[in-house]
């Protein structure tokens, strides 16, 4: 079997982009019930209108990690790609460790091909804690072996039991990119997709694994 990356991208866009609309537009209406200051049910209001704020976080992140679109310009990039992420994040428990610091000097070298690939290795990072803990981000300006301009891409999951699973291991290994994609499925794909994204930059996701600690990290070239 296999695997038409450009039709998942595809696919994963128009998803989104159909459930994006109705998310919006019950978020709407939830603030304007708020608006209205109605005392009935409020309990049960706000646990809706977090639901609706999860659901679009949600998808807003699905949408530019899995689709062919970008951000939406209202932001800097990586500003806007660092609110996407704690989004994403709010309410679980990871948190998020991403230093804003190199932001203005990063700006210029960080493409939306790379943002779409920090997303998803931030999303198979999550996995790596299931008790939840720390999720750091680094971004730094970097040269290959050959002297060439590149960025460097990291994420590490720090907290209680952080580990990979082995089918995610394979996933993510240069194996399931080059052969055999019989394994895949709904709790591993992504995996599959990161490292197939790694590979149109000519760059490969590789993962350390330690006690309580699982780090990712991706040299691009420029």
């Amino acid at each position: 079997m296999d695997v038409d990356i450009k039709g998942m991208k595809l696919l994963s866009s128009r998803l989104c982009h159909d459930l994006v609309g109705p998310a919006g537009a019950i978020h709407n209406g939830m603030e304007l019930f708020e608006e209205m200051g109605t005392d009935d049910g409020g309990d049960a209001l706000k646990m809706v209108s977090s639901s609706v704020e999860q659901l679009s976080a949600r998808l807003s992140f699905f949408r530019l990690a899995f689709g062919l679109g970008g951000l939406s310009g209202r932001n800097p990039p990586l500003t806007e790609s660092r609110e996407m992420v704690g989004a994403y994040l709010q309410g679980g428990k990871i948190q998020l460790d991403w230093p804003s610091a190199e932001d203005t000097v990063l700006a210029p070298v960080v493409t939306g091909p790379v943002i779409k690939l920090l997303l998803n290795m931030v999303l198979v990072a999550c996995d790596a804690l299931p008790r939840g803990g720390i999720l750091g981000v680094t971004l730094a300006e970097m040269k290959t072996e050959q002297g060439n301009p590149a960025v460097g891409v990291a994420v590490k999951a720090s907290g209680e039991g952080a580990r990979l699973k082995e089918d995610l291991v394979s996933a993510l290994s240069s194996r399931s990119v080059d052969g055999d994609v019989s394994d895949l499925n709904a709790h591993n794909v992504h995996g599959f997709f990161c490292q197939r994204l790694a590979e149109e930059m000519s760059a490969e996701v590789e993962v350390l694994m330690n006690e309580n600690e699982v780090g990712f990290a991706a040299l691009v070239q420029q």
